[in-house]
C-alpha cells in the first residue's frame, strides 16, 4: 500500500488522466476502495438514500480483484530458465525473491494492464545477487524508446525517502538514458513554491553528477515495463474500463441490497388515522424522516387520532432478496467477460456461493496461454538487465541478450477429472490407429520435447518389460535346486 498526496501530480495532463485511472484500479486490486465505493453510491442513489447506504457498504463483492486473483498464476511455479551453457549458475539474477516478487508483478499487470519492475544491484552494500521491486504504473512517468516503444527509455518514479532527521518525503527518482553520452540520475522533491529541485547531494551524496549503472560504457536503464499483451505503446489504462467500472457498481448494487434485505424484505406496517405515544425525527442528508424505532420487545400504543376508528395494516415486502441477488449475480457473470473469458470459462457448483465468479481451469490456461509471450517477452529482457548489472558489479560472465534465456512456464496443473478424461480420449485414439504411441505419450506427458525423447522412453519401458518378463520366478529356483 502507498498513500503519495493527491497533490503531487504529473505535468501533463494525459499522465495525470492515466494516474486516476490506474490508481482506481490499484485501490480495487487491494481492497483499498472504500471511498471510491462511497463515491459511487452518491452518484446512484439520491442523497438521503446514499446516506444510508455509504455509512456501511458491502465490499465483499470485487469481481476485478477476484477474477485476477485466479488468472495470475503463470509464477504460481517457479518457471525454468536456461541458456546455452546449462552448467551456468543464474542464481546471481534468478533469486529465491524473484519470482514469488513476480506473482504481484503479473497481478498488477492483468489488474492495470502495465506494471513496471525495478531491478537493483546495490554494490555499494556489497550485494551479491540482483533485487527486484514491483512498483504500481499510477507512481512513474515514463519515455518511450524510440526503438523499442513499449519500454521506456526515461523514468520518473515517485516514492517516499526518508531524510537524515527521520522526516518522510515524497521524491522523484528520475533516470534518463535518452541520451547515451550523457546519461541523467537524479533525486527530485517539491520545493515550497511548488518547482522540483534537486535534491541528490541530500539522499545520495555519492552519486552527484554520476549515473548509478553502467555496463562495458554503455548505461543501463534499470526498470522493465510488463504488460498484458504485446503491442506498440506504453500504456494502455483505458483497456478493461468496463470491467473496472461495473465493479465498483455491482458493490453499490450488493450495498443496496444489503438494505433492502435489512429494511424491505418484510412486510411494510403503516397506520391510518391513529397516532403513535412515541417517535423521533432523523436526519438524513438534510431530510427530516420521521421513524419509530421497534424490536421484537417493543409494545406499541396507538390512539385514534380522528372521529372515527382508525386502522393498522401491512404492505407485502418490496424486494424479494434470491430473486434481486440472482440478477446481481447474472450482472456480476456478465463483467467477466471483459477480463477476456467466455461464458464456458466460468463455473458454479453446489459446493460454490451463488455470487462468486469462478473461473474454470480450462479458462484459465487458454487466459495464461494468450498472456504468455508478452510476459516471456519482459521476463527475457529483465533477466538480461540484471545480467548486465552482474556483469559489472558481481564479476559474472552471464548473457546479456534476452534472446539467450529460455524461460518455461509450468501452467495450470490438470486435476485428476481432467487427467482422466484425458487419457481415455488418447487410448480411444491408439486404439483406433489415429495417433502412435510416440503421439500418445507426449499428449499425456507434454513436459517430452522431442519424439526422440519420447522413443528412449519407450525403449527404456520395453527393456524394463523384458528384463521382467525374463526373470526367473520362485518356482523355477525351487526346481531348479531339486535337480
Amino acid at each position: 500500500m502507498y498513500d503519495a498526496p493527491s497533490s503531487i501530480q504529473p505535468k501533463n495532463k494525459e499522465d495525470r488522466d492515466r494516474w486516476k485511472e490506474q490508481a482506481l484500479r490499484y485501490r480495487l486490486l487491494t481492497g483499498a476502495h472504500l471511498e471510491d465505493l462511497r463515491d459511487e453510491l452518491r452518484r446512484l442513489f439520491a442523497r438521503e438514500i446514499a446516506a444510508d447506504l455509504e455509512f456501511h457498504p458491502d465490499m465483499s463483492r470485487n469481481p476485478l480483484r477476484m477474477i485476477v486473483q485466479q488468472l495470475a498464476n503463470l509464477y504460481a511455479e517457479p518457471p525454468k530458465v536456461r541458456t546455452e551453457d546449462p552448467d551456468l549458475d543464474l542464481s546471481p539474477i534468478v533469486t529465491p525473491r524473484l519470482w514469488p516478487l513476480q506473482q504481484q508483478t503479473e497481478r498488477l499487470t492483468l489488474g492495470i494492464n502495465e506494471a513496471i519492475v525495478r531491478i537493483d544491484w546495490e554494490w555499494w552494500r556489497g550485494a551479491t545477487e540482483a533485487t527486484y521491486r514491483p512498483i504500481s504504473p499510477d507512481l512513474v512517468v515514463c519515455t518511450p524508446d524510440p526503438t523499442q516503444p513499449d519500454q521506456p527509455i526515461a523514468v520518473r518514479e515517485l516514492r517516499s525517502r526518508m531524510r537524515a532527521n527521520g522526516e518522510q518525503v515524497w521524491a522523484w527518482d528520475v533516470w534518463d538514458v535518452s541520451n547515451p553520452a550523457a546519461p541523467v540520475f537524479r533525486i527530485e522533491i517539491e520545493g515550497d513554491s511548488g518547482q522540483r529541485v534537486d535534491a541528490t547531494a541530500e539522499f545520495a551524496p555519492d552519486l552527484v553528477g554520476s549515473y548509478p549503472y553502467m555496463y562495458n560504457g554503455e548505461a543501463c536503464l534499470p526498470y522493465v515495463m510488463y504488460h498484458k499483451t504485446i503491442g506498440a505503446g506504453l500504456w494502455s489504462y483505458r483497456d478493461g474500463i468496463e470491467l473496472v467500472r461495473g465493479s465498483l457498481r455491482l458493490a453499490a448494487l450488493w450495498s443496496h441490497w444489503c438494505d433492502g434485505y435489512q429494511s424491505c424484505a418484510h412486510p411494510q406496517r403503516y397506520a391510518l388515522d391513529v397516532d403513535t405515544q412515541a417517535g423521533i425525527t432523523r436526519n438524513i442528508a438534510g431530510v427530516s424522516v420521521d421513524v419509530v424505532p421497534i424490536d421484537r420487545k417493543s409494545i406499541l400504543k396507538f390512539r385514534s387520532a380522528g372521529p372515527g376508528s382508525g386502522s393498522i395494516g401491512a404492505l407485502q415486502p418490496s424486494m424479494e432478496p434470491r430473486s434481486a441477488a440472482d440478477a446481481l449475480k447474472i450482472y456480476g457473470h456478465g463483467l467477466a467477460v471483459y477480463a477476456g473469458l467466455n461464458p464456458s470459462d466460468l463455473q458454479t457448483t453446489q459446493a460454490q456461493s451463488g455470487y462468486a465468479i469462478v473461473v474454470a481451469r480450462d479458462g484459465m490456461r487458454r487466459v495464461m496461454k494468450a498472456r504468455q509471450p508478452a510476459f516471456m517477452a519482459s521476463d527475457r529482457l529483465l533477466l538480461a538487465k540484471a545480467a548486465k548489472l552482474a556483469n559489472a558489479y558481481g564479476g559474472h560472465a552471464l548473457p546479456v541478450d534476452p534472446r539467450e534465456y529460455s524461460i518455461e512456464y509450468w501452467g495450470i496443473k490438470e486435476s485428476d477429472t481432467e487427467r482422466k478424461a484425458r487419457a481415455e480420449m488418447v487410448k480411444a485414439e491408439l486404439e483406433m490407429g489415429l495417433i502412435s504411441k510416440v503421439d500418445a505419450l507426449r499428449m499425456l506427458h507434454p513436459e517430452i520435447e522431442s519424439d526422440e525423447d519420447a522413443i528412449e522412453r519407450l525403449l527404456r519401458v520395453n527393456r524394463f518389460d523384458q528384463v521382467l518378463n525374463q526373470a526367473p520366478t520362485a518356482g523355477d529356483n525351487a526346481e531348479q535346486g531339486n535337480r
